[in-house]
């Protein structure tokens, strides 16, 4: 998959951050032949003359998730920027269509319990634990709702693996496309978009704020449940 242009949403000497498409694993899998972010990233900035460096990962986005991810052009970056994701020093905030809630939440719902690993190869990979696990902790909040379905925006302050589509699960409230969680309503991915990132840049110190709208495909799996109008949604 090639990246383009503006998937660039920031660059400089030391960082880029990337709008990601769907679709693409964020790094290499199994598959040696298979295409990945951080080789798309490469051949983009080839292709604009720009100087590659070695590029690694901040943190990772699932391989159907779109939206914002950070990459470091050099290694010491890459360490400041996975140090700052660990240590909560980064603010996420995610966009996800789910099904119908009744009733409606009228304030945000505060999840907050431990995941794990599933032992249970048939169910969800990631469930909520008693014993041992990881904390996790995500606020929600309705955005907009029709009769089908709800746009809900996610704030993590924590990242654990596949957290929002976990919590969500956990409400009976799986994300649409999601079938590893029981998202069965058609979607053409599971739907969950990384909107907004605040970061303090690795080299700089500078607080840093970005932006990613809503794909196409995101806004058509909206629109076809009653949703028709949430480009322009604030978060």
């Amino acid at each position: 998959m090639e990246l383009k242009d503006d998937s660039i949403v920031y660059l400089d000497e030391a960082l880029l951050i990337l709008d990601k498409p769907p679709g693409l694993p964020v790094h290499g899998t199994l598959d040696p032949g298979r295409d990945h972010l951080l080789l798309a990233a490469a051949r983009m900035l080839e292709r604009r003359g720009e100087a590659v460096g070695e590029l690694g990962l901040g943190h990772r986005l699932d391989v159907g998730t779109s939206g914002l991810i950070a990459l470091g052009r050099r290694p010491d970056v890459t360490a400041k920027l996975a140090a700052d994701f660990a240590q909560r020093h980064v603010g996420k905030v995610y966009v996800a269509l789910t099904g119908r809630m009744d009733p409606l939440p009228d304030a945000p719902l505060d999840v907050r319990n431990h995941l794990g690993a599933n032992k249970d190869r048939r169910g969800p990979p990631m469930v909520a634990v008693r014993a041992g696990g990881d904390r996790a902790w995500t606020v929600l909040t309705v955005l907009a709702a029709s009769q089908d379905a709800v746009l809900w925006r996610a704030e993590l302050h924590t990242g654990r693996r596949h957290q929002i589509r976990a919590h969500l699960a956990g409400l009976a409230m799986p994300l649409l496309g999601d079938a590893a969680y029981g998202g069965h309503l058609p979607a053409p991915r599971p739907m969950l978009h990384a909107a907004r990132l605040t970061l303090p840049h690795p080299v700089t110190g500078e607080v840093l704020q970005f932006q990613a709208l809503l794909p196409a495909d995101f806004l058509a799996a909206a629109a076809r449940l009653g949703l028709a109008d949430v480009s322009a949604i604030a978060l």
